[in-house]
């Protein structure tokens, strides 16, 4: 027999020895749940990105630029402020709908960044967020946080790696920073040359065959496809990597066509500032523009004009001169742009932090404590509970909990900043099917384990029979909090259960008041909580394979009719 005798009767029912064919199909429909769930936030955020959520205006920048008074888009998710001078000051934007995908406790959150003329973030400031309003709130509190993030560069993003996250909001800081290197990944525009790539492009360097179509990536390149759908070459344009390089009156951009092997085939002139004799006499050189072809954009990077004997045209030599001058500085800024892309992606493999690992060291120990006979020991159990409670709870907050849950089911699953949760996460619902063994709730919970340490503390022989009363609150409170995610709400999740207390400093008021009195409770009825008011430990019962699992149950019915709803509302988008 487990040493938990009463977590033994309420989670670990005599044992089958037989395949339970019901317990897998539970779990096949709580992934169908997770799908709709996912599927049902996808479109709420499709219909969001026409919203005014993504929208600047100037009463959404005066707290971080006061002296705007005129907003103007300019594309791409930019935005340019003028003042009452109708000068140009700053720039805006905005990290959503970008960074969509970047999710932290619970959610994406939206950050206004103002930026100066060079493009270089001089304010931060958090426009709204789907993320726990602890964890918010505590970011807000943090007056250092957003400026962190000034001096970062669009174009140039900074490593997130090296950010000083809000203690109690890790996970929150770290989607707020990632999200925002993820939208100054973006290239930088150029007001003097702001037209994207299209067919006119690809006709003026050559007679089109038909079929052919441009596709744009971004700003500053666009795909060449045929009419099967293969891409058979690229245009890049030089107007966002260089439009500074003046000739006789002023900067010209280029537009080259490169084939598949990335060799540079057809350049011509896109648009230019230059006088128009000038740039007559550059289109009727044709030998000017063989230099740069059959060449690919490594080794235009490295040209020397001295060295390749590059002339001017002769009536227009400084033009023509800013325009080979410009196609290597540009085939130069692409490379590090493709390099700076290259080394973005490698710094944000995996954020490892230190209780990560003891969060692993955690999940390990409980694993060979629950497995084996030390689980029987008493002076293990006592210490293993004390260090879960002061370590594990206080210290790494790494605590399953609804709003998480139900986060990351319907947002996505934010393994990469948080590696240690979502190691927690899986362990804690693949072991129940794979084992029959709910070690989350016996071994590794910290709420479970202070319930441990008190219980017996109170003598209280008569006031069990109306707790009784109470064994359908684990899974009401687990159908109403899917209900939320599935409308989309905006509720609060963290503040039906006591979890984030233990993350005490940033913890709210209902979390707290939950914690003492659960365990209050819990000193004259033991692990009150854990058996009439867990709505996370419910969620992991009902998936454990046990022999009272293996057939229909009520709980069965009540999914499908989740899933159901969950696939009428998404058909409904």
């Amino acid at each position: 027999m487990s040493d938990l005798p009463i977590i033994d009767a309420v989670i670990q029912p005599q044992r089958s020895r037989q395949p339970n064919f019901a317990t897998l199909l539970r779990c096949v429909a709580v992934t169908c749940l997770i799908v709709l769930l996912r599927a049902g936030d996808e479109a709420r955020t499709a219909e969001r990105l026409t919203d005014s959520t993504f929208v600047v205006d100037v009463e959404l920048v005066s707290d971080a630029a006061s002296d705007v008074a005129d907003v103007t888009s300019l594309g791409r998710g930019l935005w340019l402020l003028r003042d009452a001078n109708e000068d140009s000051v700053r720039f805006a934007a905005l990290t959503l709908p970008d960074a969509v995908a970047v999710i932290g406790y619970r959610g994406p959150s939206n950050i206004l960044l103002i930026l100066n003329q060079q493009s270089q973030v001089v304010a931060a400031q958090l426009v709204n967020s789907d993320d726990t309003p602890e964890h918010v709130d505590a970011i807000l509190k943090d007056e250092f946080f957003f400026q962190q993030f000034n001096g970062w560069t669009l174009g140039h993003p900074d490593s997130f790696a090296d950010i000083d996250a809000t203690s109690g909001a890790t996970l929150t800081s770290l989607a707020i920073a990632e999200g925002i290197a993820v939208r100054l990944g973006g290239e930088k525009p150029s007001l003097r040359f702001p037209d994207d790539l299209s067919a006119v492009d690809l006709m003026n360097l050559f007679d089109v065959p038909a079929g052919l179509r441009v596709i744009p990536i971004d700003g500053i390149e666009a795909k060449v496809v045929d009419g099967t759908g293969n891409e058979i070459g690229r245009l890049i344009r030089t107007g966002p990597l260089i439009d500074s390089l003046g000739g006789y009156q002023g900067p010209s951009e280029v537009v080259m066509f490169l084939d598949a092997d990335g060799n540079t085939q057809q350049l011509a002139l896109r648009r230019t500032y230059d006088n128009k004799p000038y740039v007559d006499y550059l289109n009727d050189e044709p030998w000017f523009w063989s230099t740069f072809q059959e060449k690919n954009l490594r080794q235009l990077a490295a040209m020397d004009l001295a060295e390749e004997q590059v002339e001017g045209v002769s009536g227009a030599t400084m033009t023509s001169m800013a325009v080979a001058e410009t196609i290597i500085v540009a085939a130069r800024k692409y490379e590090e742009r493709q390099s700076a892309v290259a080394t973005e992606l490698q710094r944000r493999s995996i954020h490892w932090s230190r209780h990560d690992t003891g969060t692993a060291f955690v999940l390990v120990a409980a694993i060979v404590i629950g497995m084996t006979r030390l689980r029987g020991s008493r002076r293990v159990r006592i210490c293993w509970n004390i260090f879960l409670v002061g370590y594990f709870g206080l210290v790494t907050g790494n605590l399953i909990s609804l709003a998480f849950v139900m986060g990351w089911a319907a947002k996505g699953f934010a393994w990469r900043l948080a590696p240690g949760l979502a190691a927690v996460l899986l362990v804690s619902f693949i072991l129940p099917v794979a084992t029959k063994r709910n070690l989350y709730c016996s071994h590794i919970c910290p709420h479970g384990a202070a319930q441990q340490l008190v219980k017996g503390r109170i003598r209280w022989k008569n006031g069990i029979w109306w707790l009784r009363r109470l064994k359908w609150l684990p899974g009401m409170t687990l159908v109403a909090a899917v209900v939320v995610t599935m409308l989309g709400l905006d509720w609060n999740l963290a503040a039906w259960e006591p979890f984030n207390a233990y993350i005490w400093y940033v913890a709210g008021a209902s979390s707290i008041i939950l914690a003492v009195a659960s365990l209050l409770l819990s000193a004259a009825v033991p692990m009150a909580y854990c058996r009439y008011a867990c709505a996370t430990g419910r969620l992991l019962e009902y998936v454990r394979r046990s022999a009272r699992s293996d057939g229909f149950l009520l709980a069965d019915g009540v999914l499908l009719l989740l899933v159901l709803l969950a696939l009428l509302l998404v058909m409904s988008w």
